[in-house]
């Protein structure tokens, strides 16, 4: 058995280059079809005021991103990346009383015999009322004064603002605040400043979806002097 195995061995070896050279050749000169799964596309929203302009706002709870399988010459389709695929979701196709919108796909490149399909079909939303809602500013004020000075006064103008959103995310808010500085103040402050919402728990709602009148507001404080005398007294 043994001898059967290793006779012309030198041959066989020959045979197998041979026959992996020919076969590299046939595939470079056929470009078979393959197909292959892109991970991470992308999915943009288009038509989006036709949600918006109804009164309504939306936030993607699935779907923002997708995987396809492209199948196609494999000359091509060995180069194509994530970002070479057009994914697509039109929000003027759907109602508010739905909750999904289906995904178009294509090859960016509009490259011959290239198919993509999509493996997530829609984009999941919550769609909800806009509303618009006007809240007080008050001020979180940081830092200390410089020493032998003290604030004597301070305000925010405007000292209202109004936020618009999701029924839901206004429900959450429970506090609107300037974040003041008068670090080492020994002058009038005079300066704009942001504005920060918090929930009941003190945590910060940081929502792109919500619009507000103003993002700063201006911070005025008086800054005097202050001096520490002895109090004498008599009973």
């Amino acid at each position: 058995m043994k001898e059967k195995i290793f006779r012309n061995f030198s041959l066989k070896i020959l045979s197998a280059l041979c026959a992996i050279v020919l076969w590299t050749i046939i595939v470079n000169i056929y470009d078979p079809t393959m197909g292959v799964t892109i991970s991470t596309v992308p999915v943009q929203l288009i038509n989006t005021e036709s949600l918006t302009d109804k009164g309504y706002t939306y936030e993607i709870t699935d779907g923002s991103k997708i995987s396809v399988y492209v199948s196609g010459p494999k000359s091509v389709i060995t180069d194509i990346k994530a970002a070479d695929i057009v994914a697509t979701a039109d929000l003027s196709r759907i109602t508010a009383f739905a909750d999904y919108a289906d995904i178009d796909v294509k090859d960016g490149k509009t490259l011959t015999n290239v198919e993509v399909t999509p493996k997530t079909t829609a984009v999941k939303l919550d769609i909800e009322n806009r509303v618009t809602q006007q809240f007080d500013v008050g001020m979180e004020v940081n830092g200390t004064e410089a020493e032998g000075y003290v604030v004597t006064k301070q305000s925010v103008s405007p000292s209202t603002i109004k936020i618009t959103g999701s029924s839901t995310t206004i429900a959450k808010i429970a506090q609107v605040k300037a974040i003041c500085d008068i670090s080492n103040a020994q002058d009038n402050i005079q300066s704009v400043v942001p504005i920060v919402l918090y929930d009941a728990d003190g945590n910060v709602i940081d929502d792109p979806q919500l619009e507000l009148s103003k993002s700063e507001v201006e911070y005025t404080a008086n800054v005097k002097k202050s001096k520490t005398v002895p109090l004498k007294y008599s009973v």
